[in-house]
């Protein structure tokens, strides 16, 4: 009896760990479906988003031309007693920009649009890995409460069914005492981790955008898939948002080179004016069409034009384009740093992998098969009288290790995986 109760036992430990939970939401399947649900939640990206509106607002301000000036003037000599001296005009005035300043403008701010983008992709990207981690965890102690939980109810059987033969005098009470001890200890195990199933639940809601009462589901990791190392190396100098942001930079930084050495150089302003004169002759008098007296006046209509340039030295923007061009080479720099570092982060992301891979590969085929295996001999042992109570409770803690092993293999080959992503840019097929 005891010894199918504990056979029974490690079929349940193992179903538990390596099947996992069979019902998903139909809405959300896949750890992906909780990683888009976590992006369109989080408003940390969406204030990222709104800069790449606000990128393509100032983009779109800078190919605005100067706006033209208006101005209207008089003059009147009547309130300081000269009567008939007046004058009035308007002038119209248009800045000109030369050296192709508009152009060179235009194209520094789209720039500034490629950069939005590209933190919204780094910033997704580490989302993403964050929530994937997490989920990770949230799987691997609900696994590992489900499989506490089972051991506890087992041994609560077996110390039912002990305690009955205890008074029956067929088995010594220091066998019950044992079972009791480890009934014991697997409810400490399972209460901590419960309590690391509900700190890390709080945290994936919390990276997802989730509310307090949202239940997460048991979505599904995608299946390991055969990984290249130099093709996930090409891919991350391909995909990596910080690298497109260096790569965009130094262009910007070029680009705003040239543009200081065409704002050093003087625009033009054109202007033509229009003014009315208005004179009268003090002493001096005419003679009307009816032959009366009339003061002599004059009226003069006056057209002007006028080109103004800004005196400027060879010396006016050298600052500006010292301080471009240094902005230019640091771009340039960090660039090739990052052309240098991204494929030994994708590598040693990729050797992460491929030892917890190999380490779960082990764990399943050559442990878990080979405990089980031992414990069933040692239930046959123990049911013929060959070895001791203890013998099968040292066992079965063996395979309760080894499954809680297991369990945090799978959780590590997850994250390593998700770490792989990051290192990548993007995720993986």
């Amino acid at each position: 009896m005891r010894g199918r109760h504990i056979f029974s036992l490690c079929a349940l430990l193992l179903s538990a760990s390596l099947l996992g939970a069979q019902q998903t939401p139909s809405t959300v399947s896949t750890v992906d479906d909780i990683v888009r649900a976590g992006i369109a939640n989080n408003k940390d990206l969406a204030a990222v988003r709104e800069r790449i509106a606000e990128a393509k607002g100032l983009a779109r301000q800078a190919g605005v031309r100067p706006a033209p000036t208006l101005g209207l003037n008089g003059a009147t000599g009547k309130p300081l007693g000269t009567v008939g001296e007046e004058q009035y005009g308007g002038e119209y005035s248009q800045p000109i920009e030369t050296f192709g300043k508009r152009g060179k403008r235009i194209r520094v701010a789209e720039f500034s649009v490629g950069l939005a983008e590209a933190e919204l992709q780094g910033r997704t990207a580490e989302l993403a890995y964050e929530i994937k981690a997490a989920y990770a965890q949230v799987i691997a102690e609900r696994h590992k409460v489900k499989l506490l939980s089972d051991l506890i109810a087992f041994n609560q059987e077996t110390l039912r069914l002990t305690e009955a033969r205890v008074k029956e005098g067929d088995v010594a009470p220091l066998e019950a005492g044992l079972l009791k001890v480890e009934v014991s200890q697997a409810e400490v195990s399972r209460m901590s981790a419960q309590s690391r199933l509900t700190s890390a639940e709080f945290e994936l809601r919390r990276l997802a955008g989730f509310s307090s009462g949202t239940l997460i589901p048991d979505a599904i990791f995608p299946a390991p898939t055969p990984l290249r190392l130099d093709e996930l190396q090409q891919k991350a100098l391909e995909n990596r948002a910080d690298l497109k942001t260096a790569r965009l930079e130094e262009e910007q930084q070029a680009a705003s080179v040239e543009l200081a050495k065409a704002n050093a150089k003087p625009d033009l302003t054109l202007s033509a004016g229009y003014t009315r004169q208005h004179s009268q002759f003090d002493g001096l008098f005419g003679l009307t069409s009816s032959g009366a007296p009339s003061p002599i006046r004059d009226q003069v209509d006056i057209l002007s034009f006028g080109v103004s340039i800004p005196l400027r030295t060879s010396r006016s923007g050298v600052g500006n384009v010292q301080a471009a061009t240094a902005r230019t080479s640091g771009a340039r720099l960090h660039q090739e740093y990052l052309e240098k570092t991204i494929p030994i982060e994708v590598e040693s992301a990729y050797r992460r992998w491929r030892t917890a891979s190999d380490s779960l590969q082990m764990l399943q085929s050559g442990v878990l098969s080979p405990s089980s295996a031992n414990l069933s001999v040692i239930r046959e042992a123990y049911k013929l009288g060959q070895l001791r109570l203890l013998d099968v409770l040292n066992e079965q803690r063996r395979l309760v290790d080894t499954q809680l092993a297991y369990i945090d293999a799978q959780a590590d080959a997850a994250r390593s995986r998700a770490e792989i992503e990051r290192a990548v840019g993007g995720n993986l097929p």
